[in-house]
C-alpha cells in the first residue's frame, strides 16, 4: 500500500513532463542529429558527419558577423534597460499621485506587437519623410545625414535602440514588483538613522532587489542570443549581412537556402553559447554573494 501511495505523485507530474518530452526535448535531440546531415528540409537527409560545424568556424563570414552582433545586443541590453528600468522604478516607487499612470505609459510599449513596433519605426528612420527631416528642419545636419539602418557603423545600434524602447518598460515593472515586496520599516530606520536618498538607493532598495537583478541579467543574456523579430522586420539582417544575427542566419539557411541540416548545426553553436554564458554568469553571480540568502 505505501509502495503505492508513493507512485501517485509521480502521475501528477506525469502530463507535463510528456509535454516536456514532445515539445522540448525530442525536437533538440533531433536537431543535435540532424545537425550531422546535409538536408533541404524535405528529401532524405545525407549523412555528412561534422562538415557543417568545420564550415561553420573556417568558412562561413557570416557567422562571425552574426555572433558579434549578438555580442554589442547583450552588452547594450545588459546596461541600458537594466540601468533605466532600475531608476526608473525607484522613483516610481517613491511617488504616491500619479503611479499608475507612469506605470502604465512606461509599459505600453511593450504590450505593442514587435512587426508593429518595427514598421512603425523603419518608417521613421526613412532618410526621405522620416526623423532625419525632421532633424534638418531644426538644423542638425549632421544628425539629418545619417541612414539609420544603412549605414554599417550605425544600423545595429538604431534596430537596439528599437527594442530598448520597447523593452526597458518592461524591466521597469519587474523591478518596480521587487521594490513593492520590500519592507518599509527598513526605509524608516534608515531614515532615522539619517541616510540620503541616493545611500537608500545603494544600501536598501538594489541589495533587496539583488535576486532579481541577477534574474533579469541572466535572462537577457539567453535573450539576447535568441532575439530576431526586430532584426528580420526592420532590415532582414541587411545590408549585405551588417545587421545579421544568429537568429536571422538560421533562418534564411533553413528556410530560403533550404540548408536545413546547416540550420541545425548554427542553432547546436547558438544553444552552446547560450549555456555557456548561463553558467559564466551564474559563477559570477555566485562569487558576488547574489545567491545568498
Amino acid at each position: 500500500m505505501q509502495e503505492k501511495t508513493s507512485r501517485i505523485p509521480y502521475l501528477f507530474i506525469l502530463p507535463a513532463f510528456l509535454v516536456h518530452l514532445l515539445i522540448i526535448t525530442l525536437p533538440s535531440l533531433s536537431t543535435l542529429y540532424l545537425s550531422l546531415f546535409e538536408w533541404n528540409g524535405l528529401g532524405n537527409p545525407t549523412w555528412i558527419g561534422l562538415d557543417n560545424f568545420v564550415e561553420i568556424f573556417t568558412r562561413d563570414r557570416v557567422v562571425r558577423v552574426a555572433i558579434a552582433n549578438n555580442l554589442r545586443w547583450m552588452a547594450i541590453f545588459m546596461t541600458v534597460p537594466i540601468f533605466l528600468g532600475f531608476i526608473v522604478a525607484v522613483f516610481i516607487s517613491k511617488t504616491k499621485k500619479l503611479q499608475m499612470l507612469f506605470r502604465t505609459a512606461f509599459f505600453l510599449p511593450f504590450v505593442l506587437s514587435a512587426a508593429v513596433v518595427g514598421a512603425i519605426w523603419t518608417a521613421y528612420f526613412n532618410p526621405f519623410h522620416g526623423i532625419n527631416v525632421m532633424f534638418r528642419e531644426w538644423g542638425w545636419e549632421n544628425l539629418g545625414s545619417v541612414l539609420w539602418i544603412v549605414d554599417p557603423a550605425v544600423a545595429i545600434y538604431s534596430i537596439a535602440f528599437v527594442d530598448n524602447w520597447r523593452w526597458w518598460g518592461f524591466v521597469m515593472v519587474i523591478f518596480l514588483g521587487a521594490l513593492q515586496q520590500v519592507d518599509p520599516s527598513i526605509y524608516e530606520s534608515a531614515r532615522v538613522d539619517g541616510i540620503g536618498r541616493v545611500q537608500e538607493v545603494f544600501y536598501i532598495s538594489l541589495p533587496c532587489i539583488k535576486r532579481t537583478v541577477a534574474f533579469m541579467i541572466i535572462m537577457t543574456v539567453m535573450w539576447s542570443f535568441l532575439t530576431f523579430d526586430y532584426v528580420w522586420v526592420m532590415t532582414q539582417g541587411g545590408p549585405a549581412h551588417v545587421t545579421e544575427i544568429l537568429s536571422t542566419w538560421i533562418y534564411k539557411n533553413a528556410f530560403i537556402r533550404f540548408n536545413a541540416g546547416y540550420a541545425n548545426a548554427l542553432v547546436v553553436i547558438q544553444s552552446i553559447i547560450c549555456i555557456g554564458f548561463y553558467f559564466v554568469q551564474r559563477y559570477v553571480i555566485k562569487k558576488g554573494g547574489l545567491n545568498e540568502e
